[in-house]
C-alpha cells in the first residue's frame, strides 16, 4: 500500500471512529434523558419552576461545551445534561401519560423513526443541507417569541397546536442541517459537541411531537 492510500485509509478510519463516538454518546445521552424523566415523574420542582429548569438546561449546554475536550469529564457532563433534560420534560410526559400512556410511547417511537429516517437520508444522499441555516435559525427565533407570547399573553390552544406542528417540522429540518454539518464540518475531536447538537435536536423534536399528541388527544 502506497503512502497516499495509507493516509486515505487512516483518514477514513478516523472519520468512522468520530461518527461512532458521536452516535454512541448520543444514544447514552438519550438513555440518560429517559431515565431522568422517569425518575422525575411526580417531583415538584420541575412543575413549579419551569423557567428555572430552562435556565439550568441553558447553563448545562454551555458547561458541556466548556469541558468537551476533557476526557471523562466531558462524558459525565453530557450524561448529566441528558438527565437534566429528562427532569425538565417530566411534567409534559406526566400530563400526556395521564391521558394515555400509549401517547408517550407513540411520541417516542415517532421521534425515533423520524430521526433514523432523516439521518439515513442525509448519509445516503450526501446532500449538503447548509442552505437550511437561515430557515432553521429564523424559525427557532420566531418559535421562541411566539411561544413566550402565547405563554404569557394569549394562552391560545390553537396557537399552541400550531406551534407544536411547526416545531416538528422545524426540528426535523434541524436534524438534516446539523447532521450534514457534522458530516462535513466537525473536526474528529468534536464528538461531544456533535452528540450534544444532535441530542438537542432529538429532545426538542420529541417535546413537540409529545405536545402535539397530547393536544390532539384532547379532541
Amino acid at each position: 500500500m502506497n503512502t497516499t492510500a495509507l493516509q486515505s485509509t487512516q483518514l477514513a478510519d478516523a472519520r468512522i471512529s468520530f461518527l461512532g463516538k458521536t452516535y454512541g454518546m448520543l444514544a447514552l445521552c438519550i438513555a440518560a434523558g429517559s431515565i431522568g424523566a422517569w425518575l422525575s415523574m411526580g417531583m415538584a420542582f420541575p412543575y413549579e419552576h419551569p423557567f428555572m429548569m430552562l435556565f439550568i438546561m441553558m447553563g448545562g449546554i454551555f458547561a458541556v461545551q466548556a469541558v468537551r475536550h476533557m476526557p471523562g469529564i466531558n462524558f459525565a457532563a453530557l450524561i448529566a445534561f441528558g438527565g437534566i433534560t429528562g427532569m425538565a420534560i417530566a411534567p409534559l410526559v406526566s400530563m400526556v401519560a395521564a391521558k394515555s400512556p400509549m401517547l408517550v410511547t407513540q411520541a417516542f417511537m415517532t421521534t425515533a423513526v423520524a430521526f433514523v429516517s432523516l439521518t439515513a437520508y442525509t448519509f445516503i444522499s450526501r446532500r449538503d443541507f447548509s442552505f437550511l441555516k437561515g430557515f432553521v435559525w429564523t424559525g427557532l427565533i420566531a418559535m421562541i417569541v411566539l411561544g413566550l407570547s402565547n405563554y404569557f399573553f394569549f394562552a391560545s390552544p390553537m396557537l399552541q397546536l400550531t406551534l407544536s406542528g411547526v416545531g416538528v417540522l422545524l426540528f426535523s429540518a434541524f436534524i438534516l442541517y446539523d447532521t450534514s454539518s457534522i458530516l462535513r464540518d466537525y473536526p474528529n475531536n468534536e464528538y461531544i459537541a456533535a452528540a450534544l447538537t444532535l441530542y438537542l435536536d432529538v429532545f426538542l423534536l420529541f417535546q413537540h411531537i409529545l405536545s402535539l399528541f397530547g393536544i390532539l388527544g384532547d379532541e
